[in-house]
């Protein structure tokens, strides 16, 4: 079955379902990524979640204090405001 035939039928599904299938594609991809999430109680799930997360890094970007991306953006700007009134 292909994801344009499956997305209708997952619309027709009632929250609860929806949430159980996200639970399952959760697990389905961990296990193709190499990661066991298949706990036999909700505690050991989420200590094995929160150990993987322990175990990633995340990187995350802020605008803030980024004076050189707003530098650029900047001359960006004004190079775009000159060619238009060029």
């Amino acid at each position: 079955m292909s994801l344009s035939q499956l997305l209708p039928v997952v619309n027709q599904l009632s929250h609860q379902d929806k949430l159980r299938l996200i639970h399952f594609l959760l697990v389905a991809v961990a296990k193709e990524e190499g990661c066991e999430l298949d706990a036999t109680d909700s505690q050991q799930q989420e200590d094995v979640l929160l150990k993987q997360l322990v175990s990633t890094e995340a990187v995350v970007w802020s605008p803030y204090e980024a004076h050189e991306a707003a530098q650029t953006l900047s001359d960006l700007l004004v190079a775009a405001r000159q060619e238009g009134n060029a």
